[in-house]
């Protein structure tokens, strides 16, 4: 699965067709990458934690921490990835261990933004794949956000202006956009403040829908 970052939704997604099935914004992978300043534009400053959650999709994490920022919905794993080329000489695993290691690093967006195929010619690096908890972020964390978002395909942004309908649910809450593709979250801590703290975010949205 390859993954490059939307320009429009800021979502890491899977092109289909050359759009980004999250918005259906036109994808040019000739195109950079939006800059450090676009993308901390774009999320905003971060409000404060809204819950732990787990949200449905299937190819990336799915467990994690949900916030709220002045312009959206940021979501961030429980734990983060980094994946790196390394020499071989530079680290030493077993027989066993590299072979996850190529295993895991094929599904994966490679840090340095090289291509499986240029990374599979380099006979002489190899994956090295380090695995650390993110802490809960506060207000004076909103510089790191951007980065996150770059860092990590895991992470993801849902801007308030890409929400047609938010509702809550028996199970949670879901998220409809323009092009009715539904986000679904259920809250794995206390129901009753990720509630409250999700309609305080969702009140400024057009369509809430709240039994």
């Amino acid at each position: 699965m390859a993954l490059v970052l939307c320009q429009q939704c800021l979502a890491w997604v899977e092109p289909l067709c050359e759009q980004c099935p999250q918005c259906d914004y036109p994808i040019d992978l000739r195109a950079p990458d939006p800059s450090l300043e676009e993308r901390a534009t774009a999320i905003g400053p971060l409000v404060g934690p809204i819950g732990p959650v787990r949200i449905s999709r299937a190819a990336l994490p799915d467990r994690g921490m949900l916030y709220a920022t002045v312009n959206g919905l940021f979501f961030v794993p429980e734990s983060f990835e980094r994946v790196r080329l390394v020499p071989i000489e530079a680290a030493t695993r077993s027989p066993r261990s590299m072979a996850r290691a190529l295993l895991r690093g094929a599904r994966l967006v490679l840090s340095d933004g090289l291509s499986l195929r240029k990374w599979a010619d380099r006979s002489s690096m190899q994956i090295e794949i380090s695995k650390s908890e993110v802490p809960l972020l506060r207000p004076e964390d909103s510089h790191t956000l951007p980065h996150l978002l770059m860092d990590d395909p895991g992470v993801f942004f849902l801007s308030r202006r890409s929400i047609r309908t938010i509702r809550s649910t028996f199970s949670g809450w879901s998220v409809v956009r323009p092009n009715n593709l539904t986000l679904r979250m259920k809250p794995l801590g206390d129901r009753a403040t990720f509630h409250q703290r999700m309609s305080n975010f969702a009140a400024d949205v057009p369509e809430t829908i709240c039994p």
